[in-house]
């Protein structure tokens, strides 16, 4: 890791973990599953829903143009990208689990895109942990 990364949570204490080699990546995995995550959506989610039909959540693309779902680990981590994707502004907080079964079958996901401390998960992957979680 490039920068210093100081872990707010118990999810960014495993992906830390995992980046150094000191968790096995599916001990990450399975921590990520149980975890909740920070998403930036286009429109805000009305108090007591876990979603709005309405709300596209933030998906960016790698040089392939494979489409990635940006998660962050903690809202704190979403700032940088909210403040440059501003049609971004909103945010949710909910459980990783049911964002993997809400998702599009082709997106891969990238936790924490751009922060020294961030992971992606390529679609097939995504496919196969829905199917699991399923």
């Amino acid at each position: 890791m490039k920068q210093p990364f100081e872990p707010l949570n118990d999810l960014e204490r495993a992906l830390v973990a995992a980046l150094q080699n000191q968790m096995p990546v599916p001990a990450f995995v399975q921590t990520l599953l149980r975890s909740r995550v920070y998403l930036l959506t286009e429109k805000p989610i009305p108090a007591g829903e876990a979603w709005h039909p309405g709300a596209t959540p933030m998906v960016l693309a790698d040089a392939r143009k494979t489409p990635y779902l940006a998660i962050f680990t903690a809202p704190e981590r979403s700032t940088a990208w909210a403040q440059r994707q501003t049609s971004y502004g909103c945010g949710l907080s909910t459980d990783f689990s049911g964002v993997l079964q809400g998702m599009a079958s082709d997106l891969g996901i990238v936790i924490n895109p751009g922060l020294p401390a961030g992971f992606e998960l390529q679609p097939a992957t995504v496919a196969q942990l829905k199917a699991q979680a399923g």
